[in-house]
């Protein structure tokens, strides 16, 4: 039903793509409280019936064991530049702001945090990576325009999403 209910959301020509297959990307398997590859094999079976046929791509975090996707993520590029199959980056972490955990932080550095991400996956890269993250400006891995910021990791992103793409 998650699946289901987000992709009801965005207009398919907005949808996130890897081989003309929506992409689904899963958070770690701690927040599910039972799961076997039923969920993979179910959710590539019925997606297509209400998605205009699209088989989805999927690809659970490394902590779904027994799973198996069409790759896997780790989550954590925020931290730290991770390589699991899908490669991930993030601009660096800090959610001391968060109520109730204890502090974590890895600093921007003024964007070279972000900057170095890049810069090692593109050393070495894959056809898919993932950016950590949109708008979590509670853990501080935003990349979206702030009055932090500005437009800093978008102007970035752009940067160096345009040399991965003539990689």
């Amino acid at each position: 039903a998650t699946v289901r209910d987000f992709f009801s959301c965005i207009p398919p020509k907005h949808w996130a793509m890897m081989d003309e297959k929506p992409i689904v990307l899963m958070y770690a398997a701690a927040f599910a409280k039972k799961y076997d590859q039923g969920f993979i094999d179910f959710t590539k079976a019925e997606f297509p019936k209400e998605f205009g046929g699209r088989v989805p791509y999927i690809a659970p975090q490394n902590s779904w064991q027994g799973v198996k996707g069409d790759s896997t993520c780790a989550w954590g590029g925020a931290l730290s530049f991770q390589r699991a199959g899908i490669c991930e980056l993030g601009p660096g972490y800090d959610h001391s702001a968060v109520p109730g955990r204890t502090p974590l932080v890895k600093e921007r550095d003024g964007g070279r945090f972000y900057t170095e991400s890049w810069l090692k996956f593109l050393r070495d890269p894959s056809n898919f990576v993932m950016i950590e993250t949109w708008n979590e400006f509670h853990e501080g891995t935003d990349i979206a325009e702030s009055k932090e910021y500005g437009r800093q990791y978008i102007q970035l992103t752009r940067k160096y999403s345009d040399l991965f793409k003539k990689a």
